[in-house]
């Protein structure tokens, strides 16, 4: 069961702090809860997310923003995150949450940190979602998932294997490939298309236009010669297509002719990897919210 922190803990005004122990994790998340508007008429949308050291502050602030003209309904922005502070050990638990599957023999170290999408997906359904619905008035019947990159890629497992679990996707950067190419998203995708002859969701995909080989190699060329040596010696997720993945996975999806499924994409221009994580909420809030544009 969680445990409360005051909102003292956090920089943020009208900002909770607790702490999830999940069964179905085995494993200890900070949780982050921010307020973001109130109204008389509508109870406030949840929106969930994971990686809380990159996108929870810039989502409540946009969604703060946002209300101001009452551009988005009331949400209220929850964040899944873990204790540490220590980025390695981020990034592990993160390819562990996110990772829908194992990856090959001989990988690089720490992939026995994979293949637990699934628990975190059943933590979000089983043991988060009724908490929150026990503690704050909020629409039920409605919510949305943000995630970027490695968070992307969980999002898009979640809408190709059970959509239901959110009415709304923001879906930036997704790591559709997987690790290793053992199984990809587009592997799931005709899996879920034989099976299902329609997928309820409203989805949003968001993209950097650098965000490909092309871009990747652009960025070495302007940068100073030992970070240069540094990025090519380890060009981990850097040099992959995001874009020519991303836009696959749109055409394919949109080729289904789904009758429930709305679906955008949108280029960033001139973005690389990192420097389109923030820019990329606002755009997909007004597309996910039918708000003005």
């Amino acid at each position: 069961m969680p445990m409360s922190a005051t909102s003292d803990l956090s920089p943020l005004p009208d900002t909770e702090v607790h702490f999830f122990r999940s069964d179905h994790v085995g494993d200890e998340f900070k949780i982050v809860v921010g307020h973001c508007g109130s109204s008389d008429a509508a109870l406030p949308v949840p929106l969930l997310m994971g990686d809380t050291w990159m996108h929870f502050g810039t989502a409540v602030e946009v969604v703060r923003a946002l209300r101001l003209t009452e551009v988005v309904p009331p949400l209220l922005v929850v964040g899944v995150g873990h204790r540490t502070t220590d980025m390695g050990e981020i990034f592990r638990l993160r390819h562990r949450d996110f990772t829908p599957t194992v990856a090959p023999s001989g990988s690089a170290a720490g992939t026995e940190m994979l293949n637990g999408a699934g628990r975190f997906l059943a933590f979000l359904t089983d043991e988060l979602k009724p908490w929150l619905r026990e503690r704050y008035p909020i629409a039920v019947d409605d919510s949305m998932f943000f995630g970027d990159s490695r968070g992307g890629l969980f999002a898009t497992y979640v809408l190709l294997t059970e959509p239901s679990t959110f009415r709304r996707y923001g879906i930036g950067s997704p790591s559709l490939y997987r690790d290793g190419g053992v199984k990809s998203m587009f592997d799931d995708e005709a899996e879920y298309a034989q099976t299902h002859d329609d997928l309820p969701a409203k989805v949003s995909f968001i993209v950097g236009g650098y965000e490909n080989p092309d871009g990747y190699r652009q960025r070495l060329e302007q940068l100073a010669p030992d970070h240069r040596a540094r990025m090519e010696a380890d060009p981990g997720d850097w040099a992959e297509d995001y874009v020519g993945d991303t836009e696959r996975m749109v055409t394919t999806l949109r080729d289904r002719a789904y009758p429930s499924l709305e679906i955008e994409y949108q280029v960033l221009p001139g973005e690389y990897h990192e420097t389109a994580v923030p820019m990329k909420l606002s755009p997909s809030l007004r597309y996910l919210f039918d708000s003005p544009r």
